[in-house]
């Protein structure tokens, strides 16, 4: 159990944590009848939930229950910290537990976890003092050293096991202080002074549909500048609306601003395959789409771009690239490893087969704490083969032309990436996600770059994609966010039991309440706006965007997605919003 509920904490992940200004420690503050910013609902076989049958101090208190969770199984929350205010620090963290039928080894906790550059600085889960069995309300508390240089603090709660467990008046004190947050999200409706600040900042644009020129878009030159990477976000992953302005988007930045590389959120190596039919010709569109296993690129949007960038190459106007920056699945990279392997070295050959074999082993095996020895070592075999063709580098290139030698030793890094994405998770993800995008930028001197992923990838929240490029790039990294009010859009089925169901195009988005950002905009009577959120400052009416506020964010699940956002203003430069949308146009996949 123990070693097992240390390999899940370490593995929590980032992108469902959103960097948290309001707190909500003692669970009293409820959202449109939610719990404000801890997670509600079903997954991974419990129950999270706010109870009004008991609590240790005030109305309410937290829940997890175990409800078709096996043995082992764990049922964590978790918020982000403000590191800022917590590095090098000491701080106290307390709370209330209270615990039914709880089966041994398994136990109930309040966890905090210090991350740093190099991994795991401290981990603290209460693993000494096995709160588990039938226990009345019960104060605990311990203390933490933040190293000062840290880069996250995670804070939460978790059931390990089978039972049920109750939290509440949870407390981080700093110098004996209680930890600084902002006042609780603003529900309401816009004020007469925020909906004028809204219309008369709001840069109006016709349509989202390429083709139909740039006169509408010209605003987006200062928007942009002199950037060098502008990053491309959606708020759900199966939005027609988006798709297409991303196109219209990659048009406008590829003919006006001297943009010459697309780099998309999927497999790197994959989405370099489509890059030859870009620039020659040569391949089925439809098929390389297809190549890249997700269902969220394989539609008739991304298609219609990709035909787009064909045809502008081939004008001679200008040239685009399409890249990939993803590392989830690793067999492409690995017989792109093994093949320059098998023409430059038959010792370096045999390495990488041994190598590379113990990853499609361990492959198929779950990760838990029987299996993550076998994986582990698998990912460190991984490794070992991105060390021995870096150190190779300089031989192999007085044989081989250096761009074939550098290919092939970054999907080293890809194959290592992904291995070690089975154990890190989406935190690890992002971070190597940023890696990839550096260096497709690298291997084009001066060249800019538009990227394409989701809202929280390419933002500057704490841990995603985008924070590790704002911090290597500052200014030259512009974040253009997305957000939309009412419609329909793709997306995989949330069954009761908080599995997965089958792909679903015609998904009804929940309608946003007041006090989102999304019902703000609505408010305006605006179909469509781009809102350049730099504009807001303390003293105009944009003023109440510098807090915190609700908004709406869907991956590839259709679930409402509504969560706290402490500033959007740092997250992103610009919201590109739209009032009604519809669903992306699904291909069909004639391979799998």
């Amino acid at each position: 159990m123990l070693r097992s509920l240390a390999t899940a904490l370490v593995a929590i992940s980032a992108s469902t944590l959103a960097a948290q200004g309001y707190y909500n420690l003692d669970f009293e503050t409820l959202l449109r009848g939610r719990l404000g910013v801890w997670p509600v609902g079903l997954s991974n076989g419990f129950e999270y939930a706010f109870d009004d049958t008991t609590a240790a101090s005030g109305r309410l208190s937290y829940r997890i229950r175990s409800l078709t969770a096996p043995d082992g199984a764990l049922g964590v929350t978790s918020i982000l910290l403000p590191v800022a205010d917590l590095r090098g620090k000491r701080i106290k963290v307390s709370g209330s537990i209270r615990t039914q039928t709880i089966i041994a080894p398994g136990y109930a906790s309040i966890w905090t976890r210090v991350d740093g550059d190099a991994g795991i600085l401290y981990l603290e889960n209460m693993s000494r003092t096995q709160v588990n069995g039938t226990t009345g309300w019960t104060r605990y508390e311990y203390e933490v050293d933040v190293s000062p240089v840290a880069t996250r603090v995670i804070f939460g709660t978790f059931l390990a096991g089978r039972g049920v467990a109750w939290f509440d008046d949870l407390r981080v004190e700093v110098d004996g202080k209680p930890i600084p947050q902002t006042p609780a999200p603003y529900i309401g409706d816009p004020t007469p002074e925020q909906k004028s600040w809204l219309l008369q900042t709001a840069i109006p644009f016709q349509t989202e549909k390429a083709g139909t020129g740039f006169d509408d878009l010209q605003p987006l030159r200062s928007l942009i500048g002199n950037a060098r990477v502008v990053g491309l976000g959606e708020a759900t992953h199966g939005t027609a609306e988006f798709f297409r302005m991303k196109h219209r988007l990659v048009e406008f930045l590829a003919s006006e601003m001297g943009f010459t590389i697309f780099s998309i959120e999927a497999n790197m190596p994959e989405a370099y395959a489509l890059n030859d039919y870009v620039l020659t010709g040569r391949g089925d569109p439809k098929r390389l789409l297809q190549g890249m296993y997700f269902w969220t690129w394989n539609t008739q949007e991304v298609l219609d771009m990709v035909e787009w960038m064909r045809t502008f190459n081939a004008s001679g106007r200008g040239r685009i690239q399409f890249t990939g920056f993803d590392m989830q699945t690793p067999q492409v990279a690995i017989r792109i490893v093994r093949d320059f392997a098998g023409k430059s070295s038959p010792e370096l050959r045999v390495a990488v087969d041994a190598a590379y074999a113990k990853l499609a082993v361990t492959a198929p095996l779950p990760v838990n704490a029987a299996n993550q020895p076998a994986i582990l070592d698998a990912a460190f075999a991984a490794k070992d083969i991105r060390l021995r063709f870096e150190a190779a580098y300089p031989e192999l290139i007085k044989s081989f032309p250096p761009a074939e030698v550098e290919w092939a030793v970054q999907n080293a890094r890809v194959a290592e990436q992904a291995a070690f994405g089975r154990i890190g998770g989406s935190a690890h993800r992002d971070e190597m996600m940023a890696l990839n995008t550096r260096w497709i930028l690298d291997q084009n001197p001066g060249a800019k770059m538009a990227i394409w992923a989701h809202n929280y990838h390419v933002s500057r929240v704490e841990g995603a994609q985008g924070s590790y490029l704002a911090r290597d790039l500052g200014a030259n990294y512009v974040v253009l966010g997305f957000s939309f009010y009412a419609g329909r859009f793709s997306a995989l089925s949330l069954l009761p039991n908080g599995s997965f169901g089958p792909l679903n195009s015609n998904n009804v988005a929940v309608t946003p309440y007041p006090g989102t950002i999304e019902h703000m905009f609505h408010e305006t009577g605006m179909p469509r706006f781009i809102l350049d959120l730099r504009k807001a400052t303390p003293s105009n009416g944009g003023a109440w965007l510098l807090s915190a506020m609700d908004a709406r964010e869907v991956g590839s699940v259709a679930v409402d997605g509504f969560a706290s956002r402490p500033n959007l203003t740092k997250d992103y430069d610009a919201l590109i919003y739209f009032d009604q949308t519809t669903n992306s146009v699904l291909l069909p996949f004639t391979n799998n």
